[in-house]
């Protein structure tokens, strides 16, 4: 489990976005991005027996949305003020927004 795993609960409970730090395996290249936080469980990542933080990539190039991170990847989590909306993004590829906002949540029509 990761230092700041309580927040990134809170973060689920209230649908607020999330600014994630976390470390690419491949390289050890750090990288920051704001996420929506969905779902935390044991499970299994490249075949160990890790905790799993999955997240929704909002800044993700289309169709890498999805992430699941063990916490040893994960540098930080903190909680913006930004609400999230699961259905903006779990809906099918032709309903979702296609653009977002720089700040990561959906562009108001």
């Amino acid at each position: 489990m990761h230092s700041d795993h309580e927040i990134f609960i809170e973060a689920i409970e209230k649908k607020r976005i999330i600014k994630l730090t976390y470390s690419l395996k491949e390289n050890l290249q750090t990288l920051s991005k704001e996420c929506a936080p969905l779902h935390y469980s044991k499970g299994r990542i490249d075949g160990d027996d890790l905790d799993s933080y999955y997240i929704w990539d909002l800044e993700a190039v289309k169709g890498d949305y999805f992430m699941a991170l063990p916490a040893s990847q994960i540098i930080s989590i903190e909680m913006s003020d930004k609400k999230f909306n699961v259905e903006d993004f779990t809906s099918d590829e032709k309903d979702r927004p296609t653009t977002l906002s720089q700040k990561g949540s959906p562009a108001s029509s």
